[in-house]
């Protein structure tokens, strides 16, 4: 079934002219040349029209130049027969060597990776910082969000071993299944434990075709079903005819001897099949699946791109008095008006400037029509209500009773306004707000909101169990006048003990910078958007619990929960815990991303962040 061979996830295209380089170099004959235009006639004879190849860097060669050059024939090819080559798209691997890979060559914008080839390499040549020095952290971090760092050892271990050297967020691809020894059993503890490290990670691919795995099918089979197993099927690409010109399997046969691309690309398929057979998982996506995740391309674009943003202002009933508030409108020239409005509102110091505009816009490159604000006593709103000076400084209180007030005073803005009750997206703490807010429309038996999207969501509780001494921290706290500032946050050291939102050290890092960014291109206060806050902040929200009022509940909206599988701040066994207790419908389980962590992949080029808005979308599309 050749319609299922759409792609060649890792494939060598090299002249006579590559090949000359090497001349007498290799203890082996030199292969003969492989053209891009002659690999295509071959497939094209055996009805095999593939629609996305990766031209990855071949070990022999001394660079990538042919890699490159590819890329000025595949050019070549378009202008020459459009209509047989328009749409094929051709990507790159290159050489993973800090003085090749350079700026100028990764900011190509076919290049999607770059390769690391160590072929027998034992694990134990592999030292603890061979990938960790000054002139491989510079070339990790010359990489885009979107490329990845292809490794190629025979090794399980010595995989790993290199695997553990690469930072956690960047994206890695596992060549030949992880194992070049079939022998050895995909039961070997050194695969399992590889297995167990990118499952960890979560942005960690494995790819085919699999016959340098063993070229018996019955062999390679428990290697993919155990990366199913463990990592998930999305991180199998096993469609890649890779280098049948080259190389001999384990009993010594050479690959050319049993091997062509054609064939080799009907190996994989054969793969796929007997896989399918034992998991249930359709052949294509074994085939095919993970090329979107690993080379996506932005000229597929489901999304309208004129959008326009419009500053409001909204009433805001608090328990003491009426106050309006700025917010934002995002939404297409022409908006699918078939689709609800959304209302967007995030936790804590959460606002416009960081992932409000993040949100929305993206949101209304799919049609919709976006409401967002920032919170009073931050940033836009940071003078409205809950700042005063005390001793020289700005205090912010924090009160989620207000800000349950806020999300439904712009639930009844977008009603008015768009006409109709809008879905409400929320990210970290604003989910427990906006849950506040549904069971407060719930109570009263009012309207519902169309639907609810929470994104790491966390009770206040279980977050207080990041602290070093939750109960000491509470004591202490809670003894200080109700107006007494305390910092922002708890980071574990003995100066921030009594901070008011505890911040595990892989967050701190990330929040700072990113978000820091974030709130500086929106020109107003760096983030968190305060110094100190309110003792009676903390007072109040260690005892905000709307989950409390879901017990025999009724008229929830429906819902998608969703949360980040590597968060490490809000953990996922939290909305694990909220899914079996909403009274909606929320599905059978929710929505774990895995490379999701807090917020880190929230950018707008990040692959993760682009498929956490397909499915919110679709969700959206679907209640």
């Amino acid at each position: 079934m050749t319609e299922n061979l759409s792609i060649d996830g890792h494939v060598h295209f090299f002249t006579a002219s590559d090949l000359a380089a090497v001349e007498g170099q290799l203890p082996y004959s030199l292969p003969s040349p492989h053209s891009l235009s002659d690999y295509l006639a071959d497939l094209a004879s055996a009805g095999i029209h593939p629609k996305l190849l990766n031209n990855v860097h071949l070990s022999i060669l001394p660079d990538s130049s042919n890699v490159f050059e590819s890329f000025d024939e595949m050019a070549a090819l378009r202008a020459k027969w459009p209509e047989r080559y328009g749409d094929v798209r051709l990507v790159g691997t290159i050489k993973a060597d800090p003085a090749y890979a350079t700026v100028e060559r990764l900011s190509h914008p076919d290049v999607f990776g770059i390769r690391i080839v160590l072929h027998d390499a034992p694990p134990e040549s592999i030292s603890d910082r061979a990938y960790r020095g000054d002139d491989w952290v510079a070339l990790i971090g010359r990489l885009r969000v979107q490329q990845h760092v292809h490794i190629y050892a025979k090794e399980a271990e010595t995989n790993l071993r290199v695997l553990r050297q690469m930072p956690e967020t960047i994206r890695v691809v596992i060549d030949h299944l992880g194992s070049c020894h079939a022998e050895r059993g995909a039961d070997e503890p050194s695969y399992h434990a590889l297995l167990e490290e990118a499952k960890r990670r979560g942005n960690v691919w494995f790819k085919g075709p699999g016959y340098r795995t063993s070229t018996n099918i019955d062999d390679v089979v428990p290697f993919v079903s155990a990366i199913i197993a463990t990592v998930g099927a999305n991180r199998v690409l096993l469609s890649a005819s890779d280098a049948p010109h080259v190389g001999a399997g384990s009993q010594g046969h050479s690959f050319t001897s049993h091997f062509d691309s054609v064939s080799a690309l009907k190996f994989s398929e054969t793969l796929a099949s007997a896989v399918s057979a034992a998991t249930d998982i359709s052949v294509f996506r074994l085939l095919n699946a993970a090329a979107n995740d690993l080379f996506p391309c932005p000229e597929e674009s489901e999304t309208m791109t004129d959008i326009i943003v419009e500053n409001i202002t909204f009433p805001v009933a608090y328990d003491n008095a009426t106050i309006n508030l700025a917010g934002s409108v995002f939404q297409p020239a022409s908006p699918d008006r078939s689709l609800p409005p959304v209302v967007f509102n995030s936790g804590f110091t959460g606002g416009v400037s960081m992932y409000g505009q993040l949100f929305g816009r993206a949101l209304a490159e799919r049609g919709y029509r976006v409401m967002t604000y920032d919170v009073a006593g931050f940033f836009t709103n940071r003078d409205v209500r809950n700042t005063a000076k005390k001793d020289g400084i700005t205090v912010t209180n924090v009160s989620l009773v207000d800000q349950t007030a806020e999300v439904l005073a712009a639930v009844r803005w977008a009603r008015e306004n768009f006409g109709s009750m809008p879905v409400v997206a929320s990210w970290a703490m604003g989910s427990v707000v906006s849950l506040a807010a549904v069971v407060e429309l719930a109570k009263q038996g009012k309207e519902q909101i169309a639907f609810w999207v929470p994104m790491n969501y966390t009770s206040i509780a279980a977050l207080q169990d990041l602290r070093a001494d939750k109960s000491g921290a509470d004591a202490a706290i809670k003894r200080l006048a109700d107006d007494a500032a305390i910092l922002p946050f708890d980071t574990g050291t003995e100066a921030t003990k009594l901070g008011y939102y505890p911040l595990d050290t892989d967050t701190q890092e990330y929040v700072d910078r990113q978000l820091g960014g974030y709130t500086e291109i929106g020109g107003v206060d760096r983030w968190p958007g305060c110094s100190h806050v309110t003792a009676k902040s903390y007072k109040e929200y260690v005892g905000f619990d709307p989950e409390k009022s879901l017990n025999g509940a009724s008229g929830f909206p429906p819902a998608l929960i969703v949360h980040g599988a590597q968060n490490t701040l809000h953990m996922p066994e939290e909305s694990s815990r909220l899914q079996k207790l909403y009274p909606g419908r929320a599905g059978d389980e929710p929505l774990i991303i895995e490379g999701m962590m807090h917020g880190q992949q929230n950018q707008t080029d990040n692959p993760i962040f682009h498929q956490l808005i397909k499915d919110i979308d679709q969700a959206i599309r679907s209640a």
